[in-house]
């Protein structure tokens, strides 16, 4: 009877566990608002609301922390998940990540018009930087501005470690986003490397003087996931995430909310893009 009564006691405690909100990181404090708040106000928050309100077994409790922060912690044996990551080879080694949750116009350079202008030798004939060593070639002194322990992709991350360290300035902090636009804003930094709708929300004065560019072999979109910390809990929490993204891929108000932010010129690239993603992650599901 005792050891009846002790495995009920066990099953129910485990049963607890299980119904405890999981902790969701995000290195941006206003997620803490946008999350949760309806309307359109960037693509990131507003797809993840969307899938917020499409999950039926999973309840998370979100939370803000620095990036580095938020790399520490998914290496741990705790279920905890994070917004926002971008899948890199290095991360799948101790991450679980879900199908994308958005897309999102990829990484630009911002420079400015007056002070650091791109010379034609800098630039592909389609338009492009060609890197970011034949941009620091010839501005020696100048410096960009890099959120410590974020990932720009592969391509971008190669880069920026062949840079000399005293052409880098390193930003942590939870409003890293802010404050390192803020820096560009002040003329602290001649460079910085930002998503389009991040720089939008946060560059309050005149861009007349503002310049961006793609950068080659940088892809045009990225997806941004979920991506948890390597537990059995983990696994059950990707598979939930995953099977309501299928749900919302095809609907009208995936596809509007991405639309709604982006340039004219890029919506029918884009309307594509979210297309495959869903072809290929129901093949996969199926």
């Amino acid at each position: 009877m005792k050891y009846f009564l002790s495995l009920c006691l066990l099953i129910l405690l485990s049963m607890s566990v299980e119904a405890k909100p999981i902790t969701l990181l995000s290195d941006d404090p206003k997620d803490l608002e946008l999350f949760f708040k309806d309307g359109r106000y960037d693509i990131a928050s507003d797809s993840y609301r969307l899938l917020l309100q499409n999950l039926v077994d999973v309840e998370f409790e979100l939370k803000i922390a620095p990036t580095a922060r938020i790399d520490s912690l998914l290496r741990q044996n705790k279920t905890i998940c994070a917004v926002n990551r971008i899948k890199t080879e290095e991360r799948l080694l101790y991450n679980l990540y879900s199908y994308p949750v958005h897309l999102y116009p990829s990484h630009r350079l911002y420079y400015f018009k007056d002070r650091t202008p791109l010379l034609d030798s800098m630039i592909t004939q389609t338009g492009e930087l060609i890197n970011l060593n034949k941009l620091f070639g010839h501005y020696t002194s100048a410096n960009i501005a890099i959120e410590t322990g974020r990932s720009y992709g592969k391509n971008l991350d190669q880069q920026l470690t062949k840079l000399n360290q005293e052409n880098i300035l390193f930003r942590a902090g939870s409003d890293a986003y802010e404050a390192m636009i803020k820096l560009f804003q002040r003329h602290r930094v001649d460079f910085l490397i930002s998503y389009p709708t991040i720089f939008k929300q946060y560059y309050s004065d005149n861009q007349s003087n503002i310049a961006s560019v793609a950068i080659a072999r940088h892809p045009l979109f990225i997806a941004g996931h979920i991506a948890c910390s390597s537990t059995p809990r983990s696994e059950k929490i990707i598979a939930e995430i995953n099977k309501a993204l299928l749900k919302i891929y095809p609907t009208e108000e995936y596809l509007s909310m991405h639309l709604h932010h982006v340039p004219n010129t890029e919506q029918s690239l884009l309307t594509r893009r979210i297309s495959d993603l869903f072809l290929k992650y129901k093949l996969l599901s199926d």
